[in-house]
């Protein structure tokens, strides 16, 4: 597992500020446990405030992304970060958000496919308490966070969501306390990253994750360490985190709050510190 961070931000706040004084960080996160707390409701995650104020002060300076599973249009109602690249559906709907106020893309309807899909498995999922089926606009997702038996539910539904998505020759991404079904090769947030640095080319770059669906962007960084001046992967862990994200981080920070932390204290130190 990567150093714990509670010891080492010091060391990571230095080289993180020097690049976004040039504008040249790109820092990057993921939205679900990452900068918003889990919560029973996914309608009801909100990032944390610190952690809002700091991404839109610092988008004033250096590039922000943040890169969701959720549909774009409700990635863009539940993270209204002005200055932000948002990038909903894995990084399939990207969308500049400039103003606060500015109207949000409209979700595009899914496919017959989808809905088709989502009707399946909400009838092979009815019996299960506490799982819920997701009609998502280029994805079905199962969430059983709310099960009252989440490790058993898990079993089941991955089992059933598997045999679904091999049947219609489709993709299986796991999260946490969810699945989603999604089209073959349609990416991943890895491949969102490296869209963005392509696009940007940052001399560094941050992402910070939390769950199973992260390690590829972890990676992406990772193939990319040689031709940048900072390429750092923070795993930011939980209760129901994955032994993977720790072995796959180079840091590790113990939740939203301790990451929201660090990016208040690199606007801060960028805004008002030492020149």
């Amino acid at each position: 597992m990567g150093p714990h961070a509670g010891t080492r931000r010091p060391s990571l706040l230095a080289p993180l500020l020097r690049l976004a004084r040039r504008g040249s960080l790109l820092i990057a996160t993921d939205f679900d446990g990452t900068i918003a707390p889990v919560v029973r409701d996914p309608r009801r995650a909100r990032p944390l405030p610190e952690a809002s104020r700091a991404l839109a002060q610092l988008a004033t300076k250096t590039p922000v992304a943040v890169i969701s599973a959720r549909d774009l249009t409700n990635l863009a109602q539940q993270c209204p970060i002005p200055g932000a690249l948002l990038l909903g559906s894995y990084g399939l709907e990207p969308w500049m958000r400039l103003t606060a106020d500015e109207r949000l893309p409209e979700r595009p309807p899914p496919s017959e496919r989808l809905v088709r899909l989502a009707r399946d498995l909400q009838d092979l999922t009815d019996w299960l308490p506490g799982v819920q089926v997701e009609t998502k606009s280029m994805g079905v997702a199962v969430h059983y966070r709310n099960s009252p038996e989440p490790r058993r539910a898990a079993q089941l539904v991955r089992r059933m969501v598997d045999q679904v998505a091999l049947h219609d020759g489709l993709d299986v991404v796991r999260g946490k306390l969810v699945v989603e079904i999604r089209p073959p090769r349609s990416g991943n947030k890895g491949t969102a990253l490296a869209a963005i640095l392509d696009r940007l080319e940052p001399r560094g770059c941050v992402f910070a994750g939390d769950d199973l669906g992260d390690l590829p962007a972890m990676e992406e960084l990772h193939r990319r360490r040689q031709d940048m001046e900072l390429a750092l992967a923070i795993g930011i862990l939980g209760s129901d985190g994955s032994p993977r994200l720790g072995e796959v981080a180079d840091r590790c920070l113990d939740g939203p709050r301790a990451w929201a932390e660090l990016l208040q204290q690199l606007a801060d130190n960028l805004f008002h510190g030492p020149r």
